[in-house]
């Protein structure tokens, strides 16, 4: 393995680190199981995480405006970075307890690349995401597409994780089969977790009738905000941004948006 690998030649310099990801994706996982040049692929991947998802979240925050745009592509990679903190002190434990003989720096750069691919998948995707932006695309569908593209980056990326992990589980004997149930589990928890920081970060998306804010300070939860965000979308509301505050039963939105304060709830909306 260790002349097809001389062969292939090493993965050195960024480009080669962003080709490896996204078509060897069995030679970046067999050098990691051989310890080549773990801290650059580690410097690597922070670096994709925080250009590509930056791009993404950029593009995405431009609904309402330069400064908005700004936060949103600041908070974006650090929504990764943050929940990777969270989650993978666990992920490390539960692994060297069945078995793993994976070191800590070998799983840091693997769980990292799986980050990286996702915010590569994420930057792929801002063409679509800024066609809709500039052709004026309905408000609540605009936040629906974003979410649906995040789900879609983050699936694929931990199946990328899942597959690395059953290579080097078949051929190199460094990672038990049993472990890849947990992997699932944790990729399940990193959702979950990266779900909750999401909508303490919020906006994302922002409000274009109300002024810019960094952090929203309002009552809910992500997934009764998907609930409303259909429903309202299939109302044909939108257009322009929310112009009222959601009904009491309904007061559960904004995981990439805010909610109007009280003071612009009383404002009648102006559509017909």
């Amino acid at each position: 393995m260790a002349q097809t690998t001389a062969a292939v030649g090493r993965i050195s310099t960024y480009g080669d680190y962003l080709v490896a990801l996204l078509s060897d994706r069995e030679r970046f996982f067999e050098e990691v199981v051989d310890g080549v040049g773990l801290g650059r692929k580690l410097a690597h991947g922070a670096l994709t995480v925080t250009a590509m998802a930056g791009f993404f979240g950029l593009v995405a925050g431009a609904y309402s405006g330069p400064a908005q745009a700004l936060s949103a592509g600041i908070k974006l990679p650090f929504l990764f970075f943050a929940t990777f903190a969270v989650c993978f002190p666990a992920f490390y434990v539960v692994q060297v307890l069945v078995g793993s003989r994976l070191q800590l720096l070998q799983l840091m750069v693997v769980v990292c690349g799986a980050l990286a691919l996702i915010s590569i998948l994420l930057a792929a995707f801002v063409s679509i995401t800024a066609f809709f932006l500039v052709t004026g695309a309905n408000y609540y569908f605009q936040h629906l597409l974003n979410i649906v593209i995040a789900g879609i980056a983050g699936v694929f990326g931990m199946y990328a994780l899942h597959d690395g992990l059953s290579l080097v589980c078949e051929r190199r004997g460094v990672y038990p089969r049993k472990a890849l149930t947990i992997m699932r589990a944790w990729a399940l928890m990193f959702a979950f977790v990266g779900v909750q920081l999401a909508w303490n970060l919020r906006p994302f998306l922002g409000d274009r009738n109300q002024p810019f804010q960094v952090f929203g300070e309002y009552q809910g939860n992500f997934y009764a905000a998907v609930i409303y965000a259909v429903k309202q979308l299939f109302q044909g509301q939108g257009e322009t941004g929310p112009t009222r505050q959601p009904p009491a039963a309904d007061s559960l939105l904004r995981f990439m948006v805010p909610a109007p304060d009280s003071a612009a709830a009383q404002v009648p909306s102006r559509r017909p």
